[in-house]
Order: structure tokens, then C-alpha cells, then sequence
């Protein structure tokens, strides 16, 4: 695929507008020359997340999140690079440019999006003949005696696949379109030398992306034929397993109310939207898959599962609260009504209020867990309440966060009347995913070297004029990781470049990955203030310190594998004097002699 020029990426970056860009997704507030509100990465109650609009940048000061405006779009929307600048060029009316590529490249950026354009048009098709063709009645009967009326119906593109066998390959070539692009779309079968129509008089449901381009197809019959449900097989463009039905249409709702529901099927979805409840999506069936889950956290981390009250319904339940569990959410059980699934619900009288009401009173995983072994125990008996307790035991290690656990603990110490040594001992279990107090999963703890390290290279950018002459004393060596070393060039280039005079350098935030990573950080620390100024100095020399340590620790290693040539020594000696008078400056305060 054709690259987009540098000079269109610098464009849109000028054109954004980043506090537009970010206001769908957190209501900000002027702190200072940054704006701040709260993350829309992690769930929190007081605001850590902060915006620098003249940067067009973003950090967390609560999950470390952080990046530029294209970041922000790729993580928000589930794009990749590429596409989260074409998102914005659009946005802005910025026309891309793009470098030259190879011919095999444009061939394939080409086919791929002929097959998007392909699989839109046979939407818009079947959508037609649902709405208009006589042949479609039965499908329009079966959706009314759903309870399911037009602007829902048109919303989710809902069709009809004419019972011909070869209505969509006529119409579609008929436009231009090739029997092989059809094919690959997934929209015929090729035998021998006939083609046909792989849907065929089923009411045809499109499986859409998070950006709501159709990708593929799921069609349900209207008699007693097999297979109930056909989809649309596995291609370039659609994936089963890592779609989720409805998303497109619900992850503007997802990400204001922070929250979503996951239901089974294809109508459950459109029974919530049709009610109001538009942050719901399906997981094409009872199995959620890791992929799916992955793709509904970009949005949330907050999942309400409302899976039918059936066997079937509440194993997949089990299967997706083990995966919602292992990629750290925030999950809660909608305990539907034996024999209702959520469209029959909330399609019936006052079943608004009675959905609402499950949702409100959803139990957390763990209250779910402890509530299902309980029940399922049979606690009247002392062997049930010995069954019990040792599932309960491995049940609480699971637990989210200390005060949920204990919490729960006192339920199952009221329900299975236990001994104080029996409370101690389930009280040993530990939570393995502690939240902080705000909601957040907790970051990776930066060691003290890391520290100093970004919070000097923040001062460098607070302190352009003082930090210029420390910047080229030093090396990457002075620092311990890839993201420190690619920031610390960038901030000494891009402090030369200020100081003569040369032009923006903001490109270099999209160029360099590593840099990437924490450049948003500590451009926003280098404006809030947060550190005195005087401290430049102080870890200017507790780098120098660090990386002599470093140093003197190598040598020390050769000379004890008895590889010393005695020019070690000499310099072992020399660095250990150098380290002792860093040391002593930075003990006595006054770090002032380089």
C-alpha cells in the first residue's frame, strides 16, 4: 500500500483541532495552557488526563496512556496508523498525498478496496429488495411479528437475499464487478464452470467493523430449511471470530456511557437499539471469542454480559467471563429471566424498565461466582457446604480488588456459618489484578533510574536554555531503555533546532516509535510545573552517576574473570574517583560544576 507523504501527515497535524479530536470521549476543562478531564482509557473519579492542544498531544497522569492526536484516534477507534490519518484528513478537508509505491502494492490497495465497495453495494441490494420485493413479504412478516419496525431495520441495513439463484451475481456484474471479486467477497459459489448465489431467499444480516464497512454477511432462513443461520466464509476482509455484531452502530454509545452490553444473537442487538439501549453488541453467537473482547476493550472495560438464561447461554457465559477475566474488565452478570432471552424481554410490556432494572442490579464477577457456587453447592447439607467452601477458595484468588474480596467473604461466612479458622484461611486468598483507587489497572512500575531519567529529560524541555549545554555532555548511554534513549535525541535535536531557529520538528513525534512512547509525557510534565527548576542539575549528575555505575560494574566483572590487562584497573580507579566527587556534589547541594 501506497505510503502517505510526510508532508500530508505534518498537514493534518497542523489542521486538528485536538481538543475537538478528544471532546467525544471526555469532557475537558482549561487547567493552566492544558486541558484536563477524565481518561478515557481507564475508569476514574478524579481527573488525571491531560491535553495539550498546542502539542496536540495527550497523558494520563493516572494509566500512563499517552500519545499524539493520530495516537489517540488509532487506540480510540481501533485504526491503524494509515487509516487514523485518512480519519482525520477527512475530518479536516485535508487532501492526502502519497509517496510512490510499488505497482503490486497499488494492486492490492486497489482489489481490497473494489471488494469494500463490492460488499457495500450488495448490502444496499438486499436492503432494496427487503423493502420492496414482493418475494421479500415473508421476511417483513417474520420482522413485524418480532416486534422489530423500519428505522431499527434500516439502521442495521437488514436485507433479503432473492431466491433465484443468481439475482446478486446479475446486479453485481451488471455494475462491473467481476465473478472472481464476487468469489473473494464471499457473495457466490464457484463449481465447476457455473456460478451462483451463495444467499439464496434468507434474510441477510451485514457483519460490519467498528467503522461499520461491511465485511460479510450472516442470513437466516424463514422456513425449516438447514441451515438455520449461513454466514459468509472466512475471507481477506471477514474474520467471524474477531468481529462483533453491532459495534459499528454502538461504539459512539459505548465510549459516553462507558459501558456495554454483550448478547448472543443478531435480534437481541437490534431489540436494544430498537428500546434505546444502544451501547449493545453480539458476539455472533454464544462463543465470544479473546478477539472480539480485545476489540470491544478499545471502547470500554466496563462489560455487562446478557447472555440467555438457557444451558447453552450460561455455559458461553462462563467461558466469557474466564476471558473477560484474563484481559483485566470490569465485568458484571445481567441475569436474565428463566426462558426469556434479552429481545423477548425487553420487546414485552414494561420490559424497558425490567432490563434497566437487571442492568442497575448486576452483580460484579466475583458476586456472580460466589452467588452460582452457592446456589449450585446445596449448603442445606454439610457436604454441600464442604463442597462449597473449597470452590470458594479458588473463586476469591480471583477476586478484582482487597475490598470486593472481603466483601464477599463476609456473604460466604454468613451462608456457610464459619469457624473464625475457616474465615482466616479463605482470607489468605489474594487479589492477582488490584485496581488503583480510581478504577485504573495498575502500570508497570518504573525503576528509579527510569525515573530520573524521563524527569530530566521533562526538565531539558522546561529548561531549553540551561539544559542545551548538559545534552551535549551526554550520550544514549546515559540511559537504560529504548524509549529514554530515542526521547533523549529528540529532545537535544529538537532543543538545537529551537535554538536556530529551524522550523517545526513536531514530525518526529510520528517518525520515531520508540520516542513515541513517552515523548507525550514528558512534554506535558515539561508544562505543568510539577518539578523546580533547580533540579535539572541535580539529575544531570545522578545520570552521570547511574551510567559511571554501569560502567564500573563491567570492568568490575572483567577483573574478577581474570581478564585484567592492568589498563583496567587504571580506569576502574579513574571512574571510581569521578562517581565519589559526582556523589559528594550532589550530597552537599550544590550542583554547580560540570
Amino acid at each position: 500500500m501506497a505510503l502517505i507523504a510526510q508532508s500530508s501527515i505534518q498537514a493534518v497535524i497542523d489542521a486538528c483541532d485536538m481538543i475537538e479530536v478528544v471532546a467525544p470521549y471526555s469532557t475537558l476543562k482549561k487547567s493552566g495552557a492544558n486541558y484536563m478531564g477524565r481518561c478515557p482509557f481507564h475508569g476514574e473519579k478524579t481527573p488525571s488526563f491531560s491535553v495539550d492542544p498546542g502539542q496536540k498531544l495527550y497523558y494520563c497522569f493516572g494509566c500512563g496512556e499517552g500519545g499524539n492526536v493520530f495516537t489517540f484516534i488509532e487506540k480510540k477507534e481501533g485504526l491503524d496508523f494509515a487509516d487514523a490519518v485518512k480519519m482525520l484528513a477527512d475530518k479536516y478537508g485535508v487532501r492526502l498525498q502519497y509517496e510512490a509505491s510499488s505497482p503490486e502494492q497499488e494492486n492490492r490497495r486497489q482489489e481490497r478496496e473494489r471488494l469494500l465497495a463490492l460488499l457495500d453495494q450488495a448490502a444496499t441490494y438486499y436492503s432494496r429488495c427487503l423493502l420492496e420485493s414482493s418475494q421479500a413479504a415473508p421476511a417483513r412478516q417474520y420482522l413485524g411479528n418480532r416486534g422489530f419496525k423500519e428505522p431499527v431495520i434500516r439502521e442495521f441495513r437488514l436485507g433479503f437475499s432473492p431466491a433465484g439463484g443468481s439475482a446478486l451475481l446479475k446486479a453485481a456484474t451488471g455494475k462491473g464487478f467481476t465473478e472472481t471479486e464476487l468469489s473473494r467477497a464471499g457473495l457466490i459459489i464457484q463449481r465447476d464452470a457455473s456460478s451462483r448465489d451463495r444467499f439464496r431467499g434468507r434474510l441477510m444480516f451485514p457483519f460490519t467493523d467498528h467503522r461499520g464497512r461491511v465485511l460479510g454477511f450472516g442470513a437466516r432462513v424463514l422456513d425449516d430449511s438447514k441451515p438455520k443461520y449461513l454466514n459468509s466464509p472466512d475471507s481477506e476482509l471477514y474474520h467471524k471470530t474477531n468481529l462483533v455484531f453491532g459495534l459499528g452502530n454502538a461504539r459512539t454509545m459505548i465510549t459516553k456511557e462507558d459501558r456495554v452490553f454483550i448478547v448472543e444473537g443478531y435480534t437481541d442487538v437490534l431489540a436494544l437499539h430498537q428500546a434505546g439501549i444502544v451501547n449493545a453488541v453480539a458476539s455472533m453467537g454464544t462463543a465470544l471469542t479473546e478477539q472480539q473482547l480485545k476489540e470491544i476493550s478499545r471502547f470500554t472495560r466496563n462489560v455487562y454480559l446478557a447472555f440467555d438464561a438457557d444451558a447453552a447461554g450460561q455455559a458461553a457465559m462462563l467461558r466469557a467471563l474466564e476471558l473477560a477475566k484474563k484481559h483485566n474488565l470490569a465485568v458484571r452478570v445481567v441475569k436474565m429471566p428463566p426462558g426469556q432471552d434479552p429481545a423477548e424481554l425487553v420487546l414485552s410490556e414494561d420490559g424497558l424498565r425490567s432490563f434497566n432494572e437487571l442492568g442497575s442490579a448486576a452483580p460484579t464477577l466475583l458476586e456472580y461466582q460466589v452467588q452460582t457456587t452457592l446456589s449450585s453447592s446445596g449448603i442445606d447439607s454439610s457436604q454441600g457446604r464442604v463442597r462449597a467452601f473449597a470452590s470458594l477458595k479458588n473463586v476469591l484468588d480471583g477476586a478484582a480488588s482487597s475490598m470486593e474480596r472481603d466483601e464477599q467473604l463476609r456473604i460466604i461466612a454468613d451462608r456457610l456459618r464459619l469457624s473464625p479458622e475457616n474465615v482466616a484461611y479463605l482470607m489468605k486468598s489474594a487479589p492477582s489484578n488490584d485496581d488503583n483507587e480510581d478504577g485504573g489497572t495498575r502500570r508497570r512500575v518504573l525503576t528509579h533510574e527510569e525515573i530520573a531519567e524521563r524527569s530530566f529529560l521533562s526538565l531539558c524541555l522546561a529548561n531549553p536554555g540551561e539544559a542545551r549545554r548538559y545534552l551535549q555532555l551526554m550520550t544514549e548511554a546515559h540511559f537504560t531503555n529504548e524509549q529514554t534513549r530515542a526521547a533523549f535525541i529528540w529532545v537535544r535535536e529538537k532543543l538545537d533546532e529551537k535554538n536556530s531557529g529551524s522550523g517545526n520538528n513536531e514530525q518526529r513525534l510520528v517518525m520515531d516509535r520508540n520516542a513515541r512512547e513517552i515523548l507525550p509525557e514528558l512534554l506535558i510534565r515539561s508544562r505543568t510545573g510539577s518539578t523546580p527548576p533547580e533540579a535539572l542539575t541535580e539529575y544531570y549528575f545522578r545520570l552521570c552517576e547511574a551510567e559511571l555505575s554501569r560502567r564500573i560494574s563491567v570492568i568490575k566483572a572483567t577483573v574478577s574473570e581474570g581478564k585484567d590487562t592492568g589498563s583496567e584497573l587504571r580506569e576502574l580507579y579513574r571512574l571510581e574517583t569521578r562517581r565519589r566527587d559526582i556523589i559528594r556534589l550532589i550530597q552537599s547541594g550544590s550542583c554547580e560544576t560540570v
